[in-house]
């Protein structure tokens, strides 16, 4: 196993991948950098994942492989299109027949500017340049215009980038390669709730969250998903790629 360590929303965070996924990691940055010479345009990655499983981190992974082979592979997330904090804290969310506070359920999909990230995922198929926005875990908040965008090959993280739902199921037509993180749902409940620990929730709170937001949000993306060119798998804490 190979330990690496990234800042993951301003966080230090380790984590570890077997020799094997490495390699194939980096076999995968080659195919990915030979289609953009090939092609003369940016290629644009996209990485889904249910809340959880990992893929803020595995995305940071690739980007610092590529940079080890003079290939950058530039990590991007879609988190910073959440709505922002305002909005959020005025608005709400029908689930099960019932209205709930957009802020009880934050990380759903209704919780993301959709049009918004929508705009800025052509952008990057037309814009050699552009500025990203992040959302900030410790202000709660989106910042914006945080990231300069120029890297020919750009590979975009998000939960619910190949989601069987409109107007979800819309954004894959801008991508030209996509990868699907598959997990258990018993995989990610331990890292959801420390998750909201870090963020400054206490234990029952955490728990709560967890339950009643994080893991709905885990079953939507495992039940309700598009097909991908690749599928990880997350098992027993080993990541394995799948291709085809």
């Amino acid at each position: 196993m190979q330990t690496f360590e990234f800042m993951v929303n301003g966080y230090l965070t380790k984590a570890s991948y077997s020799e094997a996924f490495v390699a194939q990691a980096r076999r995968l940055i080659d195919v990915w950098w030979s289609k953009a010479e090939d092609s003369g345009q940016r290629v644009v990655v996209f990485l889904a994942a249910p809340p959880g499983a990992g893929k803020s981190t595995l995305a940071l992974l690739f980007e610092q492989l590529s940079k080890e082979k003079g290939k950058w592979v530039q990590a991007l997330g879609m988190d910073g299109f959440h709505h922002y904090q305002r909005y959020i804290l005025t608005h709400t969310v029908a689930r099960d027949g019932k209205i709930l506070p957009m802020k009880k359920v934050k990380g759903c999909p209704e919780s993301f500017d959709f049009d918004r990230l929508q705009t800025f995922v052509k952008r990057l198929k037309q814009e050699e340049h552009l500025k990203w926005p992040l959302y900030d875990r410790r202000k709660h908040d989106v910042v914006d215009d945080q990231i300069e965008v120029s890297s020919p090959v750009v590979l975009l993280e998000g939960n619910y980038l190949l989601l069987e739902e409109t107007p979800w199921n819309t954004l894959k037509q801008y991508c030209d390669i996509s990868i699907f993180l598959s997990v258990k749902e018993e995989e990610v409940r331990t890292r959801l709730i420390q998750r909201k620990l870090m963020g400054g929730l206490l234990p029952h709170e955490a728990v709560a969250f967890c339950e009643q937001s994080d893991l709905v949000n885990v079953r939507r993306v495992l039940g309700h998903r598009m097909p991908a060119d690749i599928t990880i798998l997350l098992e027993d804490g080993e990541y394995k790629i799948s291709e085809g």
